[in-house]
């Protein structure tokens, strides 16, 4: 098989691949409904982008103490970081941003 199938089925598993870490899985589901999929899902990185659009990305990333999340700024090709102590808090803020993000 050539290279450009064998990405195509590996980005058709992403999109169909269940989130890892189930500390995010309303976020996984919210990303999902408008059209957004994963690129990395791991336990301590989860990455989503919307096709034709890939320089805008959400980021989750954990390490032992903190979560790391990174989120697109709009109409710039800029990220805003801050970290978190927490899933709900940083799921909050994701969701609210992601809203926003979007227009909803």
């Amino acid at each position: 098989m050539n290279s450009n199938g064998n990405m195509l089925s590996q980005q058709y598993t992403i999109l169909t691949t269940e989130i890892k870490n189930k500390g995010f899985i309303l976020l996984d589901e919210l990303f999902k409904q408008h059209g957004w999929h994963m690129i990395k899902n791991e336990m301590n990185w989860i990455s989503y982008t919307k096709l034709g659009h890939e320089t805008e990305f959400f980021e989750i990333k954990l390490d032992r103490a903190k979560i790391h999340v990174s989120i697109p700024l709009k109409n710039s090709m800029y990220q805003y970081n801050t970290t978190f102590n927490n899933y709900f808090e940083a799921s909050e803020y994701i969701e609210m941003r992601f809203k926003e993000f979007i227009c909803v």
